[in-house]
């Protein structure tokens, strides 16, 4: 679930804040964009199933872009429109992710 009693999910956050300071890192990108979802599962310490459930809704929402291989390994970034969201998020809570 995205939003829970009109805050937001903190493991979304966490995912957000990963896919945003993997964005902002230019030197990261050598192919292709965004974090493949081993790392990404990594970085945040959520489990690949929980990981999963969160990045469909992202991407419902088109705040997130994920591409699943068919051997299942995969790789997520923020759209541009999760981009804004994220900048607007950090600038409303005054908070360093």
């Amino acid at each position: 679930m995205l939003i829970l009693e009109n805050e937001i999910d903190d493991a979304v956050l966490l995912i957000l804040s990963a896919l945003h300071a993997d964005a902002s890192d230019q030197d990261s990108h050598r192919g292709e964009p965004g974090l493949s979802l081993a790392r990404l599962s990594k970085r945040t310490e959520l489990r690949m199933s929980t990981l999963r459930r969160h990045l469909s809704a992202l991407e419902d929402a088109e705040i997130v872009s994920v591409v699943v291989n068919e051997d299942g390994t995969g790789r997520a970034a923020l759209t541009r429109y999760g981009m804004a969201i994220f900048d607007a998020l950090d600038e409303t809570t005054g908070v360093d992710y």
